[in-house]
């Protein structure tokens, strides 16, 4: 008792809930997103920058150097570099150089603080020139405003240096003609947008989190509403009332959870019924052979002369009749745990029908009864022969039990053939009241029984259909019913043939047997 406790005290932890986790996880979220913005706004922004405005020098001179080759005269190879420069907003200057002098060729402008087009000086053109030739043709410089200007242009809040000129030299020979190309773009100081990006980034934050948090409430109980609601029904479900309801509309996932779970509610409450049927009818079954014994016990104690073997037969029908239905129950237990195994050989199915039809032989003589055997000719099959006669031992008990007021029953085996294999089918046909067809798929259940008023004194307990359906199964056999109201029904299942063993020949079944 105490380790059962325990596992109950277990089982009813409680964990964080959907809701909680889902604001958790936004939290989580805003911040890592704050982080991103603070990281690339204010850190990353002065490198970020750097690197595009590097990228864009190298591009626009790579453009006006491939230029230089295919331009065809010098006025569309201005109108060009002109294009080129005001598309990336860098300043462009070429000079031809002649005994290390560099005499100007084109200028195209676009900044005012261009340190190239502020060049007053031979010497730093020289310096640029043999700085680009030791470097093997191209070269880059970053130069600060203060060196042009001799004060930085970025205001009195902004530290020395901050304004900046990048520089990018390019040296092209052709035909001994020697050009010097250079480009200039410039590094604007950041401070005060970095200033401004910080104070929105201030007001971003409280955004974000005061968003965040009823987006987070708003979607948390949308989304936890459902999984609420489920929750409630399950605990009725637990309880043992199937009148439930499952809703989860909101999404895909919980709309098939609450679908699956109305189907479980249905299927219990289906397998409830049925269990209470099955007590029943065992409670009734048990109690007419118990009844019968008892008082057939007491005349033969009490009455002389009784102790008549007639007496006693009838004392050992009920017993058997307690023992098959124990037997019933514990075959169906068996195949429910996987325990039953097959035990296969090759043997005359239609042998097996033949032996099964004379267990009704007493049936026949006393009640009446027509149980008709069609078969043109014996057929072998690979497989478990006392599971195959308990087969077909229950479809006729079954048919028996069923059958019209005509009391005919036919058991018809017919030869196929489909897709290269040989099949032998067999048929268990009654004549009455069949079965509707919303009803059909449930004829194979467990525990289910037709509600018919008039079945025969031998009724059951509706586990013999379940049990041929599992010795089928292992068989891989193909089965099913065929029946209508009114007209009777039809249950059939067909087994691989194989050849008969060897110095047997088939037999011809001839037209049939009664």
């Amino acid at each position: 008792m105490r380790k059962s406790k325990t596992k109950v005290r277990r089982s009813e932890k409680h964990g964080v809930s959907f809701r909680v986790r889902l604001l958790l996880t936004f939290g989580f979220f805003t911040l890592l997103v704050l982080l991103l913005l603070w990281l690339f706004q204010t850190v990353l922004l002065d490198d970020i920058y750097r690197s595009l405005k590097t990228r864009e020098l190298g591009k626009c001179a790579d453009r006006v150097v491939k230029l230089t080759y295919e331009a065809e005269d010098s006025e569309s190879f201005g109108a060009a570099v002109d294009e080129i420069s005001r598309k990336y907003e860098i300043c462009v200057s070429v000079y031809r150089i002649d005994a290390g002098r560099g005499t100007p060729v084109m200028r195209q402008h676009v900044n005012a603080f261009c340190y190239i087009h502020n060049i007053r000086s031979g010497e730093i053109l020289s310096q640029l020139y043999y700085n680009a030739v030791e470097a093997g043709g191209k070269y880059r410089e970053l130069i600060s405003l203060d060196a042009l200007f001799g004060r930085n242009r970025g205001g009195p809040d902004e530290p020395a240096g901050a304004g900046e000129n990048m520089i990018e030299v390019r040296i092209i020979e052709e035909n001994d003609v020697v050009l010097m190309l250079l480009f200039n773009t410039e590094i604007q100081p950041l401070k005060s947008t970095v200033k401004t990006l910080n104070a929105q980034l201030v007001w971003i934050t409280l955004i974000l989190a005061a968003a965040g948090v009823v987006f987070a409430l708003i979607l948390s109980d949308r989304m936890s509403k459902p999984l609420r609601q489920m929750s409630a029904e399950a605990s009725k479900l637990a309880l043992g009332d199937y009148a439930v309801n499952f809703d989860g509309e909101g999404c895909a996932e919980t709309e098939n959870l609450s679908a699956t779970l109305n189907r479980a509610a249905y299927e219990l409450s289906k397998l409830d019924r049925m269990q209470k049927d099955l007590i029943a009818n065992v409670s009734h079954d048990l109690r007419t052979p118990l009844t019968m014994i008892a008082g057939y016990t007491e005349i033969m104690r009490d009455l002389p002369g009784e102790a008549t073997p007639e007496n006693f037969q009838i004392v050992l029908d009920e017993t058997n009749r307690l023992t098959n239905l124990v037997t019933d129950m514990l075959e169906v237990s068996k195949y429910q745990n996987g325990e039953q195994k097959l035990n296969s050989s090759v043997f005359n199915f239609t042998e097996v029908i033949r032996k099964t039809l004379e267990r009704y032989q007493k049936l026949k003589e006393h009640d009446g009864y027509v149980i008709r055997f069609e078969a043109d000719r014996d057929a072998y099959v690979n497989g478990d022969e006392g599971r195959i006669l308990q087969v077909v031992y229950n479809l006729i008990n079954n048919a028996v039990n069923y059958t019209g007021e005509d009391k005919t029953v036919v058991v018809r085996q017919t030869l196929l053939r489909e897709g290269g294999q040989d099949y032998v089918l067999c048929e268990v046909i009654d004549t009455g009241d069949g079965i509707a067809e919303e009803d059909l798929p449930l004829v194979w259940e467990r525990y289910y029984k037709a509600n018919d008023f008039h079945k025969r004194a031998h009724m059951g307990t509706g586990l013999g259909l379940s049990i041929v359906r599992s010795i089928l199964l292992l068989h891989g056999a193909q089965f099913g019913v065929r029946s209508r109201v009114g007209e009777g029904s039809d249950f059939w299942f067909r087994l691989k043939t194989v050849s008969a063993p060897d110095g047997i020949a088939p037999a011809d079944g001839g037209t049939g047997t009664e």
